[in-house]
């Protein structure tokens, strides 16, 4: 039972921070459809979703850092929180919170949480490293994608969306642009690929066609806030309703450490009937 739990929850998990509803860019689409010539209008509204989409992309990597908060509730069945720090000039990020601690580094991913260190390992021992290679890599592998597909706009927002412009806004006091924006999942499934397929199928089989998304953005096109709504869905069998979640980004530009965890408390991750490829 804990195991069917902890697989519910990720996929849950995943569908509301971005992994099943919100895919990668299709092979040769040029970045989502987002076009070297989208720039924002006068007072920061963008025309389209390409230029939107081009627009945060370029701020995020100009940037190089910037703090990233999730508040999810998933399927009616109890929130989940997270705060994160973004380094995005070394594609590193780290995660603190209801699910635990994660880092992620473009070579492992670090887990610290009490459900998975329960299935064995050294106590002493309570991070454990799993390759982005590794066997194990399915273990961590939607809360992974999850989080770099948050962090990643040309992925929360891919080709197949519908975009309107709603107009003015604000944003905890800050002048803002909203933006409404849905996306089709029978358009994003012809083109994609691995995971991401194979999570937007998991929500057609579910009974989900569409995914909605409102996003904030400020005068200069930065990122404030995305809200995402994955309407009820049948996953294994388990009957989940509607899944919100929200992404507050902040701090652009400013320092974070990200880093990896003591050698002396990191272990490598096993599981049993996880065998090494070869």
């Amino acid at each position: 039972m804990r195991r069917t739990s902890i697989a519910v929850c990720t996929v849950a998990l995943t569908a509301t921070l971005g992994g099943c509803a919100l895919g990668q860019a299709p092979a040769g689409s040029g970045d989502s459809g987002a076009g070297e010539s989208g720039t924002a209008q006068q007072g920061g509204a963008y025309s389209d979703l390409a230029s939107l989409v081009s627009g945060a992309s370029q701020t995020m990597s100009e940037n190089n850092s910037y703090k990233l908060s999730i508040n999810a509730t998933v399927g009616g069945s109890g929130g989940i929180q997270s705060d994160c720090d973004v380094d995005a000039a070394k594609s590193s990020m780290s995660c603190t919170g209801t699910t635990g601690e994660i880092i992620m580094t473009p070579e492992h991913t670090y887990m610290n949480n009490p459900q998975l260190n329960s299935l064995g390992g050294d106590p002493a021992k309570p991070w454990a490293r799993i390759a982005k290679d590794s066997p194990a890599a399915a273990v961590g592998g939607a809360q992974t994608a999850a989080l770099s597909e948050a962090s990643d706009f040309r992925k929360l927002l891919p080709e197949g969306s519908q975009f309107t412009q709603a107009g003015p806004d604000t944003v905890d006091g800050k002048q803002a642009t909203r933006y409404e924006v849905v996306t089709d999942l029978n358009q994003v499934i012809a083109s994609a690929e691995g995971l991401a397929k194979q999570s937007y199928e998991i929500l057609l089989q579910g009974g989900v066609t569409e995914i909605k998304q409102t996003v904030w953005a400020d005068e200069q096109g930065r990122p404030l806030k995305v809200e995402q709504i994955t309407p009820p869905m049948n996953v294994m069998g388990k009957q989940l309703g509607e899944s919100a979640t929200t992404l507050t980004y902040s701090d652009w530009g400013k320092p974070v450490d990200v880093a990896e965890p003591d050698a002396s408390q990191v272990r490598d991750f096993e599981m049993p009937g996880l065998q090494p490829p070869g």
